[in-house]
């Protein structure tokens, strides 16, 4: 069989392949034979050429990997914090090419692109312990009489972290997005998002080549009788003369005849482009469920506005997400001990700070009030302990029943 056989039979392959729910629909666009994409704009990776999936992604990774992720025996956010040992140390540094913050960006970033992401943790030697995150477009599920029995993981060549194996169920920690399509493997969100990144992308296009061309989005040769052949080629050349790159003056141009250069009158789409491209961001933040006040953009200008955006993005957006991870990694955190318990400490972030004051001015007036601190603390989510005296109210000495007061007015 010869190279140029084998390559059309992949090429065959390749077209007829139907990609995976969940997985890169957008890489099953037949790039050999599609006039419509020939010459324009595609996009086939939009995490590296949508910037508005790129900074929802980075936003999310970013926030998780802010948090602390800490250790406690017994009690989640009890007194026995483990802050050393070699649980706290494979944490802090999961791979001798990751710090923890690329970790969790590595992590969240995965889930947010595929709807799923592959820890696999390695015994090195008897002293080390590592993480290696994978690519979810190098594992394949492996069922067996409707059970799944393992992942059959293909690296390539040299470069792979890990060379080609088959992992059992319990060597791999699979976290995914719940997929109503597939039992095994998660869906992606980036799938839902594509239609508005690609959009936005041409727009993103269409903007640069008529920067590139001194904003001249194009003319209309208009006459009253038909140019030979000769002179519809010295009208191009001329026009084609004429053109300057961007940041120099067209140059003048001579018409004879009857011919005369009209400009392309603009259509509702043309005057509603900027307002399209803004619709176009906001699905892809609904998406992603990242508000736009975080990537720079508010329709409003008050501060108050985005720090309530913020507190809403870590309450509603952040705090869900960490509890997915702490779950997904709950398992590897047993292995040292099974008291052990690890969580995201949310309540550490500047945000959840300020957050807190403000609840613990609240709970300052409910407790000048007359209600027992322990409940106070219960109610408003403080992060006190109980405290013996906590069940019993206090007023102030100078307070007196208003009966009392009557009682005495009438006297």
């Amino acid at each position: 069989m010869n190279f140029k056989s084998t390559l059309s039979q992949l090429r065959n392959l390749w077209h007829s392949a139907k990609p995976r729910s969940g997985t890169d629909d957008w890489r099953g666009v037949d790039l050999w034979n599609n006039d419509d994409l020939r010459g324009g704009a595609a996009l086939v990776n939009p995490y590296e050429q949508s910037v508005w999936v790129h900074a929802c992604i980075h936003t999310l990774a970013a926030n998780v990997a802010q948090a602390p992720f800490r250790f406690s025996r017994g009690a989640r956010k009890g007194e026995d914090l483990l802050t050393t040992g070699p649980l706290v140390e494979l944490f802090n540094r999961p791979h001798p090419q990751l710090t923890r913050f690329g970790f969790w960006e590595l992590y969240v970033s995965w889930l947010c692109l595929r709807g799923e992401v592959f820890v696999v943790p390695a015994q090195v030697s008897r002293q080390e312990r590592r993480f290696y995150v994978l690519s979810p477009d190098q594992f394949q599920h492996v069922i067996d009489d409707h059970e799944l029995v393992g992942w059959r993981y293909t690296g390539f060549g040299p470069q792979a972290p890990l060379e080609s194996q088959v992992f059992l169920p319990d060597e791999v920690i699979h976290d995914r997005i719940a997929n109503p399509f597939n039992t095994w493997r998660g869906i992606s969100p980036l799938n839902v998002a594509l239609l508005p990144a690609q959009t936005d992308y041409a727009s993103a296009q269409f903007m640069k080549g008529a920067m590139i061309n001194n904003a001249d989005t194009g003319v209309i040769a208009c006459m009253d009788e038909q140019l030979s052949p000769e002179q519809r080629e010295q009208l191009l050349a001329g026009l084609r003369a004429r053109k300057r790159s961007a940041g120099t003056a067209d140059r003048p141009m001579l018409l004879w005849g009857k011919v005369r250069l009209e400009r392309a009158v603009p259509t509702n789409t043309d005057l509603q482009f900027l307002e399209n491209r803004k619709f176009n961001r906001q699905e892809i933040c609904a998406v992603f469920g990242v508000p736009q006040e975080l990537l720079g953009f508010t329709e409003d200008a008050n501060r108050s506005v985005s720090d309530s955006a913020r507190l809403n993005f870590i309450e509603n957006r952040i705090a869900p997400l960490c509890q997915r991870i702490e779950a997904a990694m709950d398992r590897e955190v047993k292995r040292f001990g099974p008291q052990v318990q690890g969580f995201f400490d949310i309540d550490n972030l500047p945000i959840m700070q300020i957050a807190r004051r403000s609840r613990v001015e609240t709970a300052r007036k409910f407790f000048e009030m007359g209600v027992p601190f322990n409940d106070i603390n219960r109610a408003l989510d403080l992060g006190f302990p109980d405290y013996a005296w906590g069940n019993v109210g206090y007023v102030p000495n100078n307070l007196v029943a208003a009966e009392v007061t009557r009682a005495t007015r009438k006297g």
